[in-house]
């Protein structure tokens, strides 16, 4: 998973976007829980969150030179985030 673009970013948004649903009581679009998890998380997970973005906008310059670590970078984050809402 998560070497390909499409991945990367149905994974990240996705699991913003349920994030985003627990905590406002609301739906968006999974751009606007992108950009909403950017704020509330730590900075290590900004990179990977700037590139999901990217791919849903469509633009195609990556922030990663490596798709395996943009992977481990999207695994990463939602073991992060499932560890959030996990406790909520």
């Amino acid at each position: 998973m998560a070497l390909f673009g499409q991945k990367v970013e149905w994974g990240v948004l996705g699991i913003s976007r349920l994030y985003y649903t627990i905590h406002e009581k609301d739906i968006a679009s999974k751009y606007e829980a992108g950009k909403y998890v950017l704020d509330r998380v730590p900075p290590d997970f900004e990179k990977i969150l700037n590139e999901a973005l990217r791919i849903r906008k469509g633009e195609s310059k990556s922030y990663y030179n490596s798709p395996f670590k943009r992977r481990k970078d999207t695994l990463s984050f939602m073991r992060y985030m499932i560890g959030l809402m996990v406790k909520i």
